[in-house]
């Protein structure tokens, strides 16, 4: 089905005013998305909210926001932990509005499970932020890989992140039981569930360095993913590399070969696209580089995941990155740690049961598949 780009705004409810909330609304304002109201507990970042958007409404109850109709779609930003994210999810569900939610939906599977039983129990819409797959690379690599299959059926991928990423000792960010996986290589995985879909097994090595004492579990994730259709998949995600050779978050590196050639990528910028036929002929090599649609990560992901939900809600079908789609992503996630604690491999299905699907294939058809990104209405300025 072909979705409509020609999208009549609905007013966002925004819960958390933090930080990152900022982009957030940077991005939505690119695509002409009014944030209507927001809601934080805290007096500083309301008052801070108020100030940058006078025209909207701003509570201190939560209750007070959800119930507010110009608050349509409502936009989570707060932060992950079981306390305040699952009873959030269960309220906004009992007052049915569609919901955008921060990755990751949840440090774990059953956390996540809780919240989409929530919303199916009530009939309610919700997404997963997972912005990656929003960026300029991340919304021009599925039709290839997936409509036009440039490679044939992929056999062999690899992503790699390497970074040095410290946390201040006395902050609470970083100092979460499982951090890296669900922290940051969550980009990754759901990026790698639009392309790929879920693996069947995974394998997993993680661990933390002793001189980073602001990360005091785990700092680096390493990932053997292992998918019905026989492709291999490894991740390297490391927030411990302080050496000369870095690839930053924004700048990782994923490559995928197929019977037909292969595809270098990068999140934000153009990508390569080698042929085997090219390798016979050397002289006549032809290397495509594909730029992809214009745009950066940060602000435009952020606007146009919500643009998407939003043309989703508009033509009544399921948006990409659903929270059930999403459940695979964190499926994969609780398969890590548990892998990584018994030294062996952990299969989906004894995470997921009845929810495990083998046959799902690549999230990307699990939603639109069509969609025209819309045109920004404002221009980026630096956030």
């Amino acid at each position: 089905m072909m979705l409509s780009n020609k999208l009549e705004p609905q007013g966002i409810g925004l819960v958390g005013l933090g930080s990152i909330s900022t982009v957030h609304r940077t991005g939505y304002a690119r695509y002409g998305l009014p944030v209507a109201a927001g809601f934080d507990v805290s007096p500083a970042a309301r008052n801070a909210f108020q100030q940058a958007n006078p025209a909207a409404r701003v509570y201190d109850d939560l209750d007070d926001l959800l119930a507010d109709p110009a608050g349509t779609v409502i936009d989570v930003a707060t932060p992950h932990h079981r306390s305040s994210r699952v009873p959030l999810v269960q309220r906004i569900a009992a007052a049915r509005k569609p919901v955008f939610i921060q990755k990751p939906l949840a440090m774990c599977y059953a956390d996540a499970l809780e919240m989409v039983e929530a919303l199916e129990s009530t009939g309610t819409v919700g997404m997963v932020n997972q912005n990656m797959c929003f960026t300029p690379g991340g919304r021009a690599l599925p039709p290839l890989l997936i409509d036009q299959q440039i490679l044939g059926q992929p056999f062999l991928a690899h992503m790699e992140l390497r970074y040095c990423f410290d946390c201040l000792p006395d902050h609470w960010f970083g100092k979460d039981e499982r951090w890296w996986t669900p922290g940051l290589t969550v980009h990754h995985l759901g990026l790698l569930q639009l392309l790929f879909g879920p693996p069947e097994r995974v394998y997993a090595v993680v661990g933390r360095d002793p001189a980073q004492p602001g990360v005091p579990h785990d700092g680096f994730g390493h990932l053997t993913l292992s998918y019905p259709s026989g492709l291999l998949v490894m991740l390297l995600s490391t927030g411990t590399y302080y050496g000369v050779h870095p690839k930053r978050h924004g700048a990782e590196e994923l490559w995928v070969q197929g019977p037909k050639g292969i595809v270098d990528w990068q999140p934000s910028e153009g990508f390569t696209i080698t042929l085997r036929e090219d390798l016979d002929r050397p002289e006549e090599a032809e290397r495509a580089r594909l730029v992809p649609t214009p745009g950066s990560w940060f602000p435009d992901a952020f606007g146009l995941g919500m643009h998407h939900l939003q043309q989703a809600l508009q033509a009544g079908v399921e948006p990409l990155c659903s929270v059930q789609d999403n459940l695979y992503v964190m499926a994969v996630i609780e398969a890590s740690y548990r892998s990584a604690a018994t030294q062996a491999p952990v299969v989906l299905p004894s995470i997921m049961g009845d929810r495990y699907v083998r046959e799902y294939g690549p999230g990307w058809l699990h939603g639109y598949r069509t969609w025209a990104q819309p045109e920004p209405v404002v221009e980026a300025h630096g956030v």
